[in-house]
């Protein structure tokens, strides 16, 4: 018996219902396990955060960009990008996790400073952020700059290494011990700069650094110390506001970056004296992501942004300088491109420093 044409209508109605609401559970489902993937530009999209200066690192390739800075060229006198937590790109916790490429991929697209956390477990020294382990020790970032270095000898690398909080396990020796244990047991203490009578000052030049590692200690080293720059020391001016109340409250972030930024490029500061440094990352208030691209919903401008569209602005009007050494979460192309683009001014003559 065919049904009355209203009772069909209803189930057509139904039926049709239904299958859109299928389709929204569908769609939504593919954006909760995908959140990047009917995104246009995929690239600057990480976790659902969309940054034209953040993400696509791994895009750039810029091995061997110190070839073309003449050898006299002060390492302070540089434009230098660099990493913050630089290990924690397997982290997939949102507090802690800071990049989202691995350090081979970082130092082929020009990283050049590397902010290496370690705690001593076991007689090792393993890196940490805070208290979740990133799956690495020193010894594997010790392989991983030795090998790029030996492949791009003219490359020269600033590494932070800081002690990570208390010992883990059981421990016969110190950190600092830890340390020298390591990096003689790889054959790698002649990439470590040591001046004669462990005089850092005044700071060397690049050809002096070329295929090293300058180190910021950031650790006791009560045996034989020090090994580098004493992390905090004169030596540096930094620039490290990292404690943000909120989203909301990131104009504190860049007001503080500017600033240093601002100082790094006068001419005036650029005598050698001191290091400078300016951290781009924050935390506590907002994740590392957020403060690197912002909001989620584009609400919030991310620091990495900021900070990108103000280099390109100064090189485009000729109003730029040098930046100092830029630490940066999750960076992206673009915004190492900028960086990069404020070393013109060092090219030894005949060389070229294209981008």
């Amino acid at each position: 018996m065919a049904l009355p044409r209203t009772r069909r209508f209803l189930w057509a109605v139904f039926y049709t219902f239904s299958g859109i609401l299928l389709l929204l559970y569908t769609f939504s489902d593919l954006i909760s396990l995908s959140p990047c993937a009917f995104i246009y530009s995929q690239d600057n999209c990480y976790r659902g955060y969309l940054s034209e200066y953040s993400f696509d690192v791994d895009e750039a390739l810029h091995p061997d960009w110190m070839k073309a800075i003449s050898d006299d060229a002060n390492i302070t006198s540089l434009s230098i990008p660099g990493t913050h937590d630089t290990l924690t790109f397997d982290i997939r916790d949102e507090l802690f996790q800071c990049q989202n490429n691995n350090l081979s991929a970082q130092l082929r697209a020009g990283m050049r400073y590397l902010d290496v956390r370690g705690r001593l477990v076991d007689d090792a020294i393993q890196i940490y952020h805070a208290e979740m382990f990133t799956g690495y020790s020193f010894v594997d970032v010790l392989t991983t700059v030795s090998a790029f270095l030996d492949a791009f000898p003219s490359e020269a690398i600033i590494m932070r290494l800081k002690e990570e909080g208390h010992p883990h396990g059981t421990n016969t020796i110190t950190f600092e011990q830890a340390f020298l244990q390591h990096i003689k047991a790889e054959g790698q203490k002649h990439r470590f700069y040591a001046p004669p009578a462990k005089a850092f000052w005044p700071l060397p030049t690049l050809g002096t650094l070329r295929s090293g590692i300058l180190l910021l200690q950031n650790f006791a080293a009560p045996q034989s110390g020090p090994h580098g720059l004493i992390w905090g020391s004169n030596d540096m001016i930094l620039e490290d506001l990292w404690i943000i109340p909120s989203l909301e409250h990131l104009y504190m972030k860049w007001d503080a970056v500017e600033h240093a930024l601002t100082s790094a490029a006068d001419p005036a500061n650029d005598d050698n004296a001191a290091l400078y440094l300016a951290h781009l990352s924050a935390t506590v208030g907002v994740l590392p992501i957020q403060a690197a691209a912002g909001g989620i919903n584009g609400s919030v401008e991310g620091i990495n942004d900021q900070t990108g569209r103000w280099l390109d602005r100064g090189s485009e009007t000729g109003t730029g300088g040098r930046t100092g050494v830029v630490i940066i979460d999750f960076p992206g192309r673009a915004l190492v491109d900028a960086v990069l683009a404020r070393n013109k001014g060092l090219v030894a003559r005949g060389l070229d420093f294209d981008l």
